[in-house]
């Protein structure tokens, strides 16, 4: 088996290759913390590929450069779900675009896309983030959005990767939340408090207890 995943700026210990967790709170806040998990990659034998359906591809490339300066951008790929099609070529992340937000089909081939030119290039251990299910499920009902969690989540499994979903549980009933985690292996739930933010994990085993402080700011 591969090396357990680390995350050495965040209260996360170590977990086991092919892990999933639903990562589950408001937007922006969720929506950070998803992207630290999956760009602060700690090797140069990992890499990222990132579903955004609610950043466009232009801006999340931006963003990346941005708050990781350090960060190797050709390890990165990034699939444009928001149905804007604004992707930035003059970067080395890799660019994909969709049509439209409720094309799974689409999204699931690009996101294989990209992962695959990834370990063709050596990349042996990817990172993913799909945010957010939230916005998918604006368009597609939630038998669908389970498969589609399913199927991303059994190819992390298969590759002994890393991979969260996004979910804002306020815009759903309670019963959306407890089906999306049972489809994954643990869940990080982010809160704010006190002015700043916490995080609390949740089904994975060797963790910190309770709500631990967590800094969004990067």
């Amino acid at each position: 088996m591969s090396e357990e995943f680390t995350f050495p700026n965040l209260p996360l210990n170590p977990v086991r290759p092919g892990t999933t967790v639903l990562v589950s709170g408001p937007g922006r806040p969720a929506s950070k913390l998803s992207r630290r998990l999956t760009l602060e990659l700690d090797e140069e034998t990992e890499g990222a590929v990132l579903i955004s359906t609610n950043t466009s591809g232009r801006s999340l490339a931006r963003e990346a450069a941005g708050t990781y300066p350090d960060l190797d951008l050709s390890r990165v790929g990034i699939v444009d779900a928001t149905g804007r099609g604004d992707v930035e070529i003059e970067t080395d992340a890799r660019m994909k675009a969709v049509s439209s937000t409720s094309d799974l089909t689409g999204i699931s081939i690009n996101f294989s896309i990209l992962f695959s030119a990834l370990g063709d290039d050596g990349i042996d251990r990817v990172r993913s983030c799909v945010d957010s299910l939230s916005l998918l499920l604006l368009y597609t009902k939630l038998p669908t959005i389970v498969r589609f969690t399913h199927s991303l989540g059994g190819r992390v499994n298969a590759t002994d990767g890393f991979g969260t979903f996004v979910l804002d549980p306020t815009m759903h009933d309670p019963q959306v939340e407890y089906t999306l985690n049972s489809v994954c292996d643990g869940m990080v739930k982010v809160r704010e408090h006190e002015g700043g933010y916490q995080m609390r994990i949740d089904g994975l085993v060797d963790q910190p207890d309770g709500w631990q402080p967590v800094d969004l700011s990067p």
